[in-house]
């Protein structure tokens, strides 16, 4: 009785301990990864549209790109249109996401429709082309389930920008609400790692010219695929 009386007492502490890690370390650093304090604080397109989310996560990645050189990556996301740049075989039928700019997916306005998934989709709510775009799920933004996904592009100089995004969901339920703070993270944090990767492959330091003035190469249109090696210029 001793030994079992010890085990639940060492097992109860484990759990303690985990359970304290997670709020403590894990929680915020999955709910802002990537984000300065000022960008959390910051408003972003949506705020206002659900007053009492369960859960609010601002992650953000520096790319080196300008808006302009961003936005087309961002505006054809989807499932089955260029994918979430994600873990495809979970997000979009196993359907590898796109790896240059689909020209059919650039246009975007106001109550347009981006599927989710083959059951779901999102309302565009609101579309700042090179600037912002707001994507909403749900029809009455105070029910259960509903929630809204922001993005923002903020130039920190004539190279570099700063993607942001905001997920603020009202959750049908604890469970769910814990399976998301658990898990959700690493599906976006690979979209932002995903959009960075394919914008910044575009910069080509082997190519004439300079970009931006800094001598060191210059930037490609996106989805050019790069020179073989030993190619004279143009």
């Amino acid at each position: 009785m001793r030994r079992l009386f010890t085990a639940l007492l060492l097992l109860a502490a484990t759990l303690a301990v985990l359970g304290a890690l997670f709020q403590i370390v894990y929680r915020p650093w999955q709910r802002n990864w990537g984000s300065t304090a000022e960008e959390v604080a910051r408003r972003m397109p949506g705020d206002e549209l659900i007053t009492a989310p369960e859960f609010v996560a601002t992650r953000a990645v520096t790319i080196r790109g300008r808006p302009e050189e961003i936005w087309p990556w961002l505006v054809q996301i989807g499932y089955r249109r260029a994918g979430f740049y994600s873990y495809d075989r979970l997000d979009n039928d196993g359907i590898p996401s796109a790896e240059r700019i689909l020209p059919e997916y650039q246009q975007l306005a106001v109550g347009d429709e981006i599927p989710l998934s083959n059951a779901a989709g999102a309302r565009v709510q609101a579309v700042e082309p090179g600037r912002s775009l707001l994507l909403a799920v749900g029809r009455d933004p105070e029910l259960p389930g509903a929630f809204t996904w922001a993005w923002g592009l903020y130039p920190e100089d004539d190279e570099r920008t700063r993607l942001v995004t905001r997920l603020r969901w009202r959750a049908p339920g604890a469970a769910s609400r814990v399976l998301m703070d658990a898990t959700e993270i690493w599906m976006m944090r690979k979209c932002l790692l995903g959009i960075k990767r394919r914008v910044e492959s575009s910069w080509d330091p082997a190519a004439p010219g300079t970009h931006h003035g800094n001598g060191a190469g210059a930037r490609r249109p996106a989805g050019t695929p790069s020179a073989p090696a030993g190619t004279p210029p143009a």
